[in-house]
């Protein structure tokens, strides 16, 4: 099992909407895990931003080289179930340069 955690680096793998799937593959940054009616200061952008109150669960705001729904570049929602977080224990072909002879 994993966690997600802010600062932790994932993977795109899934999305609901047209403009969510154009994001699919991409490494994203995980910046907050954001509630609906949270007021929060998006780092891409420096605007205050709210999710709203009627959304169905809280949402990442991850940041990269994605795309938001309202076709802003350098951040997007995304729900939690479409992320896989990239960590060193996941990757176990990863070799270290000083265990190299």
């Amino acid at each position: 099992m994993f966690q997600l955690k802010p600062g932790s680096l994932a993977i795109i793998i899934g999305a609901r909407t047209s403009a969510g799937r154009r994001n699919i593959g991409k490494s994203v940054e995980l910046f907050a895990l954001c509630q609906p009616g949270q007021r929060f200061l998006n780092p891409v952008n420096g605007v205050m931003t709210e999710l709203p109150t009627t959304a169905d669960r809280a949402l990442w705001l991850v940041t990269g080289d994605i795309t938001s729904f309202d076709h802003q570049h350098g951040f997007a929602f995304v729900r939690p179930e479409h992320l896989m977080p990239l960590t060193p224990e996941d990757t176990p072909y990863a070799v270290d340069a000083s265990t190299v002879n």
